[in-house]
């Protein structure tokens, strides 16, 4: 057997399961999210499955390293079918008519479903295939390790060195898009950040109509909030919308939402009236917002805040929102 080269696909597996299931573990409510997101059935959705599954990969890790034969091939087989049904739950995603966030690794993973998700879940499928060939071996992964020569020892260092080398150089945050520009200094702060037009792009209400951004913004500027229901970061938020749509005066809030504006008040009613569609996630794709985010448009057709993205950032940027009214008289600092 490659004793060397089949080491390698049962610890890959097993430090992702470790860093996925520790990281949903400190975020059960996003994991629910994934779930309601993925429109996995509400009966699954609801039970404690949300909550067991980072520590079902937790254990799932350790055994793969640990247990001998012939129980090794058995809990291979399990892997092996965990990575088969993500794989079909990310191909099912795909067809949906809207965007999907999936937190596939806890908030590590938290992006949009895309085809190089389905590319990354083939290929993890496959490491489970050959980590069900390595469990045929004659020891657990663990004693195989600790039996290594010096030569198998070099090699997984190499390839370790390697894998590092490539995250290094390839991975980072693409994609972000506007959402990544670095923070402004103190001298673009009183430039607005060096403002940018607002991007050609239009919202939809629940008839259908289409608005586009620079009519939205004919009455004034508008804060646009961008939520997922059913998307446990953006809980509070949505609690918010509608305290928020009051105590910001003359700046009109609204919720921006990639699913039909009737699916999003059955979900969250509070919500009634300050929907709007985002048809294909088109925006929200512009800013590289995700959910939620959020982002400010001037009056004068130029952006004035944001793109700001997670729970935290959107709270803060309103209440700077919030602050810079008070400061220009606009509104007092009364609640």
């Amino acid at each position: 057997m490659l004793t060397g080269p089949l080491l390698l696909p049962p610890l890959v597996l097993a430090a992702l399961l470790v860093v996925s299931g520790v990281s949903k573990v400190r975020q059960v409510e996003a994991t629910r999210s994934a779930f309601a997101q993925l429109d996995l059935p509400r009966a699954l959705t609801d039970s404690p499955a949300p909550r067991v599954l980072p520590w079902a990969e937790i254990v799932l890790a350790v055994a793969l390293v640990a247990v001998p034969p012939p129980g090794a091939v058995s809990v291979a087989v399990l892997v092996l079918l965990l990575f088969v049904a993500y794989l079909g739950v990310i191909a099912r995603a795909l067809t949906f008519d809207h965007p999907v966030t999936c937190s596939c690794f806890g908030e590590l993973g938290l992006g949009e479903v895309t085809r190089r998700t389905l590319v990354r879940n083939v290929l993890l499928v496959l490491l489970a295939v050959l980590t069900l060939w390595s469990a045929t071996a004659t020891s657990s992964v663990a004693a195989r390790v600790v039996d290594a020569d010096a030569t198998i020892w070099a090699w997984l260092g190499l390839v370790v060195v390697t894998a590092v080398t490539l995250t290094a150089t390839f991975g980072g945050t693409k994609g972000d898009r506007l959402a990544s520009s670095p923070a402004p200094g103190p001298a673009e702060e009183e430039l607005d950040y060096a403002r940018q037009p607002i991007p050609f792009a239009a919202l939809e209400d629940a008839d259908g109509t289409s608005y586009p951004l620079t009519d939205l913004i004919s009455e004034g500027a508008v804060l646009l909030v961008f939520i997922s229901p059913g998307c446990g970061p953006c809980a509070e938020p949505i609690a918010r919308l509608p305290r928020w749509a009051t105590e910001l005066g003359p700046v009109r809030v609204r919720a921006v939402v990639s699913v039909p504006v009737s699916a999003a008040v059955t979900a969250a009613p509070e919500l009634e009236g300050l929907v709007l569609h985002d048809p294909r996630g088109t925006l929200g794709r512009i800013f590289g917002t995700g959910t939620p985010g959020g982002v400010l448009l001037g009056g004068d057709g130029l952006l004035a805040g944001g793109p700001v993205r997670g729970t935290d950032e959107v709270l803060e940027f309103v209440a700077d929102i919030r602050a810079e009214l008070v400061d220009a008289g606009v509104l007092t600092d009364g609640r």
